[in-house]
């Protein structure tokens, strides 16, 4: 038998076609499921953010091995949820400016048009030359080490001069010599090339020099071989305030806009969308804008991380560098690993205490690296210990403290959208508080972690709210607080519930005799007070409960303030810890209640404290030991 060898030939590159067909389909899948996954982790990763540092509005974009894989929008531009943030908004870059300056001062060294050892005065006519100002070079201001001030103060935060902020007169038009002029008299804070101190300032005066070594408006030339580049279209230089949020010492979440930024721009004043800060990013990482983008990290002696216009550090034997941003609205970061041609860019349109650092390592753990950061949730309120609402609080040690976050000062509106996205992140309200505040009413909340469905409910009258307490029995979750209010001069009810199969009750409107008996009736039946609450029905005190689950809490109202006090003490000797703390006033006198139940792990009661002294002594000392915040109410 003859062998037909082009025959064969054939069939075995047909069936060599069909394996290399079927591993290429195999790898792309493969491919395609692993970049869904960690989309996946990514969006993990920033609900559960939004969570702990309270967010509002939050857009991310990620470059994987030098190209764009993953832009998106998270959150609100308004603290109302009114307002989807979009990865079509603009947010300014804040000091991630400085790195764009850097850029265009290298790119302006490697035309030929100016070096790192340059005394600025060769480019900047109006720049004096008095006290050693003269001897300030290039590389002086790309690496912070002018001796020129950070907005006034010194390397040690100290103010040293006053700054003309009135000296900016232009608008929509950058004007680099009014832009120096705004700092050109402060005295320096050191010999130039001695020390460190991180400038806006000092960058500010570095967009001057590009504009004088290139004959070009700085913007122009930033435009020309930055944005036109990479085909940035949002990028300005004269953005609109977005208007961001910050805390204030309640915790309260406020507006807190940072203004015109124009005078500032090099240091500190380009703005674009999340789009664009990523087409930078992939610039940089794939060498759009300059030959040899690493010269923005060499070491810098007496530096530290920081280099020229972005820092470097080493992540195990990885380089990494990164820049971040601080506007009074907002906060930025962006940072890759060159060797990987992978990064991340944030932006957050939340100052104080927002951390958009912590953020971007978070994602870029998700996409595979180690960094060593805390995911506790952040509380805020300021260094001032003295201010704020005079508060009680109750922490017990159970090791959850950073599955918990607080709440404060929302509108019943904005209570039920801060519900809403806590609940799409995994938690469930477990403790809420409402008080007026003026003509409005304001609500608080404690809110857990939970693989539970959860409800919460708010305005019924007492009527309704029986009947809407039997609808969610019978649809198999159990109220776990119970709170109540007069809206005008009609009583509603509030409350919220936990999936749960447990026995339960509610009993309300028994004056303060009468709830005794029925605490020691349901004592009998192995019913569990879980929660108390008290009210005036006219002068008459009145008291509601809530039962769920089986054995038996104690209860103890009516006591004053350093009497109750001594309970406590008493009670956690006996192995009983506080699980739920009512003040209310009798008459000219304020009195105490509360429900103790068995339990193990050390507690920790406080009264007659500032808002701020909690957060800042307590909640951010205990919840790092483990404590879990279980109670806190105004008064």
């Amino acid at each position: 038998m003859k062998l037909n060898l082009g025959y064969i030939s054939r069939i075995a590159l047909c069936v060599a076609a069909l394996v290399m067909f079927s591993y290429t389909r195999k790898h792309k899948e493969n491919a395609e499921i692993k970049s869904r996954n960690t989309i996946a982790a990514i969006d993990v990763v920033v609900k559960e953010e939004l969570a702990k540092q309270n967010l509002i509005g939050v857009v991310v974009g990620v470059v994987q091995n030098g190209n764009i894989t993953h832009v998106k929008s998270y959150g609100h531009t308004n603290e109302a949820r009114t307002t989807a943030m979009t990865t079509s908004t603009v947010l300014r870059w804040a000091s991630i400016s400085k790195t764009v300056t850097a850029v265009a001062a290298f790119k302006a060294i490697e035309d030929g048009k100016m070096a790192l050892t340059d005394k600025v005065t060769k480019y900047v006519p109006y720049w004096p030359t008095s006290s050693n100002k003269d001897d300030i070079t290039i590389a002086q201001l790309l690496s912070h080490r002018a001796g020129i001030v950070h907005y006034g103060n010194d390397e040690d935060g100290n103010n040293i001069c006053n700054y003309n902020a009135a000296a900016y007169t232009a608008n929509n038009n950058f004007n680099a010599e009014q832009s120096v002029n705004v700092f050109k008299n402060c005295n320096l804070a050191f010999t130039p090339g001695t020390d460190y101190c991180y400038s806006t300032f000092g960058f500010n005066l570095l967009g001057a020099a590009i504009e004088g070594a290139t004959g070009k408006p700085y913007e122009i030339y930033v435009e020309d071989n930055i944005s036109e580049k990479a085909g940035m279209a949002s990028m300005t230089a004269y953005s609109n305030d977005p208007g961001g949020y910050t805390k204030d010492c309640n915790t309260f979440i406020k507006s807190d806009p940072e203004g015109e930024v124009e005078w500032k721009l090099p240091g500190g004043g380009w703005a674009s969308n999340i789009n664009d800060m990523t087409d930078f990013l992939k610039g940089l990482i794939n060498g759009t804008f300059l030959n040899n983008t690493a010269a923005l990290w060499p070491t810098v002696t007496g530096n530290g991380a920081y280099r020229y216009g972005i820092s470097k550090e080493m992540l195990g034997s990885k380089v990494y560098v990164s820049h971040g941003g601080a506007h009074d609205d907002v906060r930025t970061h962006l940072g890759f690993f060159p060797a990987d041609k992978t990064g991340v860019c944030v932006m957050i349109n939340h100052g104080e205490p927002a951390d958009a650092e912590r953020l971007a390592r978070l994602i870029e753990n998700a996409l595979g690296y180690t960094w060593s950061v805390t995911d506790r949730p952040i509380d805020y309120c300021g260094s001032s210990d003295d201010c704020g609402q005079t508060m009680t609080a109750v922490w017990r040690n159970t090791g959850n403290a950073d599955d918990i976050v607080l709440r404060r000062g929302y509108t019943t509106d904005e209570f039920h959208e801060e519900w809403e996205i806590l609940k799409d992140a995994g938690y469930y309200a477990d403790n809420i508080e409402t008080w007026m505040d003026g003509l409005v009413r304001k609500w608080d909340g404690i809110f857990k972690k939970t693989t539970k469905n959860s409800a919460m409910w708010r305005g019924f009258t007492t009527d309704d709210w029986y009947d809407k307490w039997v609808e969610m029995n019978n649809q198999g979750y159990r109220l776990i607080d119970l709170e109540t209010y007069l809206d005008g001069t009609v009583r509603k009810w509030a409350g919220t519930f936990l999936e749960s199969t447990e026995s339960y009750a509610m009993y309300r409107n028994y004056s303060t005799d009468d709830f005794g008996d029925k605490y020691t009736e349901m004592q009998a039946e192995n019913r569990k007070l879980i929660d108390v609450e008290t009210y005036l029905d006219g002068t008459v005190r009145k008291w509601a409960g809530v039962w769920k689950g089986n054995g038996s809490n104690l209860l103890n109202r009516n006591y004053n303030e350093g009497d109750f006090m001594n309970l406590c003490i008493e009670r956690e000797k006996a192995g009983y810890k506080l699980l739920d703390v009512e003040t209310y006033m009798d008459g000219l006198v304020r009195k105490w209640a509360g429900v103790w139940e068995k339990a193990d792990g050390d507690e920790h009661f406080y009264q007659d404290k500032k808002m701020s002294y909690m957060i800042n002594h307590y909640q951010n000392v205990l919840k790092v030991k483990g404590y879990e915040l279980m109670d806190i109410e105004k008064y």
